[in-house]
């Protein structure tokens, strides 16, 4: 892989890890080590400002924007003006016949869109970088008999479980930050729900929310741990819960979606909103879906095609916005960049192990 393809790549998803903060001002200026053959400088300004500059053989850019400080991380946000230009890139996932739903159909609404039309789900390919957070207190309040409540923290594994009693069913999940005062927000469950999806996002500067993000009965339950026989036994007598960290997607251009039949003709429908990840279009048993096609709408660049299989009804595809490599501008590696709180080190991964921004 060409060295600055692989920045650009890494610059997609970094991962962090997080000590205990340091009690000294942050603001000061940095100097990067511990990133073979790579020179980095870091400006952390009182007022929230920064400014950086980074360099690699032939290869550098320049960022300004602002930093905050939260928990145990740093965070830049660079300027609109000042980040490379991107371009959207999309990569397919996977695709489905209509057989493949007829498990789930019965048990899942959120296929029901796939009985009388395609559906092509677009979902953001960033790897996730979840924000560290203070621990919350998870209250579970059941039909009958005491509720219960468990501390989260970021160090909480992905998945934990509560016990089952089938005379007294799960029927509401509160979230709080004090173990005294109790929930701030309270979720209904439904009365046949044995798994959830808890999914939390830590959006910049805000507190951090949660919400129900799948209920699944005990045959949809089964159903996901059909490949694991221990969770599978566990069911028995347990409630499996997941917690989700809720990418957030950023903002996008208009995108135009081409939908290209076999007998030459073609429609096409817009997708605007990132947080809209299904896109439809009714099925007619007189046509055959042969391709996808998408392009920034507005542009003359050409349309990225991808082949449909006869049978398909549903189609991932993933999505990112990714730096022109032609910028030749590595300033893209600031842009949402994350820096663990380490004693005496602003801790990073370039591609090449843990480097460290530390002041003079």
């Amino acid at each position: 892989m060409e060295l600055k393809t692989l920045f650009f790549a890494t610059a997609m998803g970094l991962p962090t890890s997080y000590a205990a903060a340091e009690s000294d001002p942050l603001d000061g200026h940095y100097y990067l080590h511990g990133a073979m053959e790579m020179g980095a400088e870091l400006l952390l300004r009182k007022d929230g400002a920064f400014a950086g500059g980074i360099a690699y053989g032939s290869a550098g850019g320049n960022a300004k924007g602002t930093w905050h400080a939260e928990t145990n991380t740093v965070t830049l946000t660079t300027d609109p003006a000042s980040r490379p230009p991107k371009e959207m890139q999309f990569s397919p996932r996977g695709h489905r016949n209509i057989e493949d739903f007829e498990a789930d159909l019965p048990h899942d609404k959120f296929f029901e869109p796939v009985r009388d039309n395609y559906v092509v789900q677009m979902t953001y390919s960033r790897p996730p970088m979840s924000s560290d957070f203070k621990p919350v207190y998870a209250y579970f309040e059941f039909t009958h008999g005491p509720s219960s409540q468990v501390l989260l923290s970021s160090a909480t594994p992905g998945k934990f479980w509560l016990p089952y009693d089938p005379q007294r069913a799960l029927k509401k999940i509160g979230f709080g930050t004090s173990e005294h005062s109790g929930p701030t927000s309270w979720y209904d469950v439904l009365p046949t729900t044995r798994s959830l999806i808890i999914g939390w996002s830590k959006p910049k500067n805000q507190p951090i929310s949660f919400e129900i993000s799948e209920e699944m009965n005990l045959f949809a339950a089964q159903r996901f741990l059909r490949n694991n026989p221990d969770a599978t036994e566990r069911l028995k007598n347990n409630y499996p819960l997941w917690l989700s960290y809720d990418v957030i997607p950023p903002n996008i251009k208009p995108i135009d979606l081409y939908w290209q039949f076999k007998d030459g003709s073609t429609q096409q429908t817009v997708w605007a909103d990132s947080s809209q990840t299904l896109l439809t279009l009714p099925f007619d048993t007189t046509r055959t879906l042969q391709n996808i096609g998408m392009r920034p709408q507005g542009s003359t660049t050409a349309i990225q095609w991808f082949a449909v299989v006869p049978s398909d009804r549903w189609l991932y595809f993933g999505w990112d916005l990714v730096a022109n490599e032609n910028e030749n501008n590595l300033g893209v590696l600031f842009d949402d960049l994350q820096l663990a709180i380490e004693p005496n080190c602003l801790a990073a991964d370039f591609g090449s192990g843990k480097a460290c921004f530390r002041r003079r």
